[in-house]
């Protein structure tokens, strides 16, 4: 059976703190900034606040995220797992276990999901302009942050708002639930220069 919990950290699963002015970036400038590389590889930290439970929960791994392919998610700890998502489906494979595969056809929610993430992942704010309110502002370190509201169902029965922060790339995302539970993933060691894909990272995005 899918892991909902993880497959909603792969969800979230990247984009206001205070700023004491409004930012000459406009979205439009954002978004070109956020997709002029097509490969990026990097280390990732998630903590996810929970209700439930007294101390968040938190893991790390990896990440390659190709726009042509898709994304791979490797979680080390606190167990390996990895997720992988292309155009149209999504593996799960939890270290030497058979791995499960789901696709779009049979699961349309998880990919409407899926693809939101990843469309913040790869900076694609067109994409959402039709989901969210969105504003931006910009310190003086040259960060900015983005604040999206979700304006329709079922993302606003979900999420109360999504932040993101980064520079030249997405430094950090945070997923702020309606019911109180907050996932904040940060990123790091951004590598942007190893854009072919080796043959296992190909071979990943085989089904």
């Amino acid at each position: 059976m899918f892991n909902i919990r993880l497959l909603q950290s792969f969800f979230i699963g990247f984009l206001l703190c205070c700023s004491s002015s409004i930012s000459a970036l406009s979205l439009e400038q954002l978004q070109q900034q956020l997709t002029t590389k097509k490969v990026l590889r990097g280390d990732f930290i998630q903590s996810k606040t929970l209700q439930m439970f007294n101390q968040p929960l938190v893991s790390d791994g990896t990440f390659l995220l190709s726009h042509q392919q898709g994304l791979i998610w490797n979680q080390i700890t606190p167990f390996p797992v990895t997720l992988v998502l292309a155009k149209d489906k999504l593996r799960q494979q939890f270290e030497d276990q058979t791995p499960e595969i789901i696709e779009a056809k049979d699961n349309p929610m998880v990919f409407y999901f899926s693809h939101l993430f990843l469309s913040l992942f790869k900076g694609d704010l067109s994409a959402l302009e039709s989901q969210f309110s969105m504003t931006i502002t910009e310190s003086e370190k040259e960060t900015w942050l983005l604040h999206l509201s979700p304006k329709e169902s079922p993302l606003n029965k979900v999420f109360k708002q999504i932040e993101i922060k980064g520079n030249k790339q997405i430094q950090s995302l945070v997923l702020t639930e309606l019911n109180g539970d907050l996932s904040v993933i940060e990123f790091s060691n951004i590598n942007q220069e190893q854009t072919q894909l080796s043959q296992q990272e190909e071979n990943a995005f085989k089904f």
